[in-house]
């Protein structure tokens, strides 16, 4: 069964009834400079006969209550299409994929982070061999843990200039091992 939409169409533009849609869009917040403003006002367009028809009463009976009904139908069904716009296009990243790339680190970048963990791996083999048990938490702490002075604190049950002075200790250790002859690797 094929539902005629010429009378819901002669409705809508018959009068000033078409401006139910420009109020939906405004009250969506949906302006005409709006990117979305064009593709929801035509969406509200294809929506309306389906309201006209579900639509309990004859419309061109009660125009007023129709169009009150109209509006409030297309405004949930609008906003619910934003709202799943919304959560499609927010999972997605802004731009070309040229820029995203270039936002890549680079080889030179890589080989970077590579030496800095070749260098951790470094100042934790020298301290686990000749350091003291407090720069070794401070030192455990901050290069493999991640954590911060207070919760270096919190974790060995310390006070936070305790920290400081195994941060100090473990400091003018490496600088006497770091100035001497030794070979680094």
């Amino acid at each position: 069964m094929t539902i005629d939409n010429a009378a819901a169409y002669q409705f809508l533009f018959t009068g000033d009834h078409e401006t139910i849609l420009y109020a939906v869009l405004k009250k969506l917040n949906l302006k005409p400079g709006h990117p979305d403003y064009e593709d929801y006002f035509q969406e509200a367009r294809v929506l309306f006969p389906d309201i006209y028809h579900a639509f309990p009463e004859d419309p061109e009976e009660k125009p007023h209550q129709f169009l009150a009904y109209a509006q409030q139908k297309l405004y949930w069904t609008l906003m619910d299409q934003r709202r799943r716009d919304f959560r499609e296009s927010s999972h997605q990243e802004n731009g070309d994929g040229d820029t995203l790339l270039s936002g890549l680190p680079g080889d030179d970048d890589v080989l970077a982070a590579i030496g800095l963990a070749d260098y951790r791996k470094y100042l934790l083999k020298l301290i686990g061999a000749s350091g003291k048990t407090g720069e070794w938490h401070f030192l455990v702490g901050t290069l493999v843990d991640q954590l911060t002075v207070d919760e270096i604190a919190v974790k060995h049950q310390v006070s936070r200039n305790t920290v400081y002075r195994w941060r100090r200790l473990l400091t003018q250790r490496l600088i006497h091992h770091l100035t001497s002859d030794h070979d680094i690797f």
